[in-house]
């Protein structure tokens, strides 16, 4: 059976690259993006910078939707990955709650702060200044390390490509 991959870390720490990477492996493979979706909301969406009560609501609704999508098409044989930077504790108590009996993969990857930094101010991919995110991947490069509950992977990306971090995590498992 296809796994469940949960990958976090801080941003630019190469989530979504990790993401593509790992389900080009399957046959089929399905990428959720916890901040993707949401950006579905039309109207009442909370920002994540200053975070606020709704915001805190908005996220814990989006997460638990991305876990009813993750079981649908897990069970319809799909590999999934989610791409979602939070809290791991808040992850492990929301992969316990609805992800039980799923075969989980829970990676966390944390270059190092400069490697991070640098990741982030060479991104393209944003319509907004990367470098509005520098304190952000500060206080998460630095929580991360010290709060990951066990079970979780944590993965040094500071000298790996997205290939080499991809490898490390599946040699374990079956394809």
């Amino acid at each position: 059976m296809a796994p469940i991959f949960w990958i976090s870390g801080p941003p630019a720490a190469g989530k979504t690259s990790l993401c593509h990477e790992l389900l080009q492996r399957y046959e089929f493979g399905l990428h959720l993006h916890v901040d993707e979706m949401r950006q579905w909301v039309v109207q009442g969406l909370s920002d994540s910078v200053p975070w606020t009560d709704e915001t805190e609501r908005q996220f814990q609704i989006a997460e638990e939707a991305t876990c009813d999508v993750a079981l649908r098409y897990h069970a319809a044989g799909f590999a999934v990955a989610v791409d979602h930077c939070r809290n791991l504790p808040r992850v492990e108590s929301l992969i316990r709650l609805r992800l039980p009996d799923r075969p989980v993969v829970k990676v966390c990857l944390l270059p190092s702060l400069e490697t991070n930094l640098l990741r982030n101010h060479e991104r393209t991919n944003k319509d907004f200044n990367p470098k509005m995110l520098d304190e952000i991947i500060r206080w998460m490069n630095l929580s991360l390390r010290k709060d990951a509950p066990q079970g979780w992977m944590l993965l040094d990306t500071t000298e790996m490509t997205v290939e080499e971090t991809a490898c490390r995590i599946l040699q374990d498992l079956p394809l």
